[in-house]
């Protein structure tokens, strides 16, 4: 009877340590998991970052093209105007002048 109670003893023993380390396991997985998970999102925030970086770039370009192209325009109408007014201002005097004696 002896030996069947220490066979129970033992067998509880090895129960409970294969529990333990079971749950030991569990623990390094579940840490292992959290690490991966940790080196994957910062990769992925890593890459998003590059890409908004090279986005932000090409839109920065777009923007200064499509700026200096307003711009050329803008001086070219300017331009135009001017020439317009020397051209013609003491035709419009005169006119304005005229108008204004009749």
């Amino acid at each position: 009877m002896n030996d069947v109670i220490k066979k129970l003893v033992e067998i509880d023993e090895k129960a409970k340590a294969f529990g333990e380390e079971t749950q030991k396991q569990k623990e390094e997985y579940e840490e292992k998991i959290k690490e991966e998970s940790k080196k994957v999102y910062e990769k992925y925030m890593s890459d998003a970052k590059v890409e908004a970086e090279t986005q932000k770039k090409i839109i920065e370009s777009e923007s200064e093209k499509k700026f200096q192209k307003n711009k050329a325009l803008r001086d070219k109408q300017i331009e135009e105007l001017k020439k317009s007014f020397d051209e013609n201002a003491d035709k419009w005097v005169d006119e304005i002048v005229g108008e204004v004696l009749a």
